[in-house]
């Protein structure tokens, strides 16, 4: 089934999605012939002041300051959207009150009925939280977006990392509608990383592929020191890769989650899109 629905997770609060994320997410809609929804977490900070607060920082001043900068920067955004998303392509508007500071926990429950999400990367304090609950809480893929992703939205060279783990397998069923307007797949497995004895080797990915009429071929990539994270993202700078599609793995301990190295990596620094699924 083809790609038609698309959400984008913003912020407004401290620093609000930078243009270009609403810019680079509407190309991508476009280019997928998509609808593309916005889910706009609006920060709100409680009033936590007391009279010492009051008397020695003005602390009602500062918050009620802090709050009329999130509802302005809220506008700003919602203003943007309109104004770079024509309206054949535009889809819903969610807002979602996050009480003191940007989440994604309830935008992942009201994500579940689109296709992917898009999550900008831009240095928000909040981003590496935010994306870990939609990976692994909305049951969609998450598409990660930093600035260098917006170079001409292309998806000419596609690089899939595969180690034939569940994660995996469920990042290359949802990354196929993505692949067949790939012009080059490379099915990409991070050596000496993990003991791959009993899984599918890259060769029947390549040939369960081609069954979609998508042609590809088997890579090796080398560890080289770091974790698989690092290792795909240099093999996919070194061919000039536009997307790299990988499986996210972690697990929850009280309520946090504990990622692997390689995800822990690409979330913290994806140096170029990276669909991830779960």
């Amino acid at each position: 089934m083809p790609i038609r629905d698309i959400l984008l997770q913003l912020n407004n609060y401290p620093e609000p999605t930078p243009s270009w994320a609403i810019e680079s997410a509407a190309a991508i809609a476009e280019r997928l012939e998509a609808r593309l929804s916005i889910g706009l977490c609006e920060v709100q900070l409680p009033d936590v002041s007391n009279f010492l607060s009051e008397l020695l920082v003005r602390s009602r001043e500062v918050i009620a300051t802090e709050n009329d900068k999130s509802a302005r920067n809220a506008l700003a955004l919602l203003r943007k959207f309109e104004a770079v998303v024509p309206a054949e392509r535009a889809g819903e508007t969610i807002r979602i009150n996050c009480p003191a500071l940007a989440t994604g926990w309830q935008l992942a429950a009201r994500s579940r009925p689109y296709d992917f999400l898009i999550v900008p990367i831009y240095g928000h304090p909040e981003t590496r939280s935010i994306a870990e609950a939609l990976i692994f809480e909305s049951g969609r893929p998450v598409l990660l977006l930093p600035p260098e992703g917006m170079a001409e939205h292309r998806l000419d060279d596609v690089v899939v990392g595969w180690d034939g783990s569940r994660a995996a397998a469920r990042a290359l069923a949802e990354a196929r509608d993505l692949l067949t307007l790939a012009k080059t797949v490379t099915v990409a497995t991070v050596t000496d990383d993990k003991d791959l004895a009993g899984t599918a080797p890259s060769e029947d990915v390549v040939r369960h592929l081609s069954r979609h009429g998508v042609s590809a071929q088997a890579a090796q990539v080398p560890l080289a020191g770091g974790d698989a994270g690092e290792a795909l993202t240099a093999f996919c700078r070194q061919r000039g890769a536009n997307l790299l599609v990988m499986g996210a793995f972690g697990h929850t301990r009280a309520r946090q989650f504990l990622l692997g190295g390689a995800t822990r990596s690409i979330v913290a620094n994806p140096g170029l899109m990276v669909l991830m699924a779960h």
